[in-house]
This record gives structure tokens, sequence and C-alpha cells, in this order.
């Protein structure tokens, strides 16, 4: 094995989610029109105290989602994660 993943040649890729609302499987479809490009928002952890194993959980979750995406289905990906600080928390603690 050469350490390399062959990526679907489907135009259509083979990629599928479940719909949770009407828990069926259906074809992932990008909305760019080229159908190459996909962009992911993922809410990140709310940081107010020590770093605990949760944390981690968000990065390394979607890590391995990104991977796939670009490693074996080939898509371009813009990932944004945001981090909230929740200052009220933190001043409480003071």
């Amino acid at each position: 094995i050469d350490g390399k993943m062959n990526i679907p040649k489907n135009p259509a890729r083979g990629l599928k989610l479940v719909n949770s609302w009407g828990k069926k499987k259906i074809d992932f479809v990008p909305i760019d029109p080229a159908g190459q490009s996909v962009k992911i928002y993922v809410c990140g952890p709310t940081v107010y105290d020590s770093a605990h194993l949760g944390h981690a959980r968000a990065y390394l979750t979607f890590d391995i989602i990104l991977r796939i995406l670009t490693d074996y289905f080939g898509y371009d990906i813009f990932y944004v994660m945001n981090i909230t600080d929740v200052d009220d928390k933190i001043i409480l603690r003071a």
C-alpha cells in the first residue's frame, strides 16, 4: 500500500449524510457550483475553566472529518472554528 487513498471517480463522490430530521441518508452536494469547494463552520469549545478532554474533542473530531473530506473525497475545504470565552464566568471566579 502506498499510503494514498483512492478518490471516488463518480461526480457525486459517494458521500452520504444522515439527515437527522428525516432519518434518511442523503447525498452530500456542495453549494459550490463546481462541486469542489466546501465551507465548514464549527462551534468550538467554550473556555472558562481549566483545559480538559472535552476541549480536545472538538478539535480531534473535526480534524478527522476534514482529513476524510480532503484526502479521500478530494474536496477543497474552507474551515472556521470559533472559540468562545465567557468573560462573566471568568470574572466571577477571580
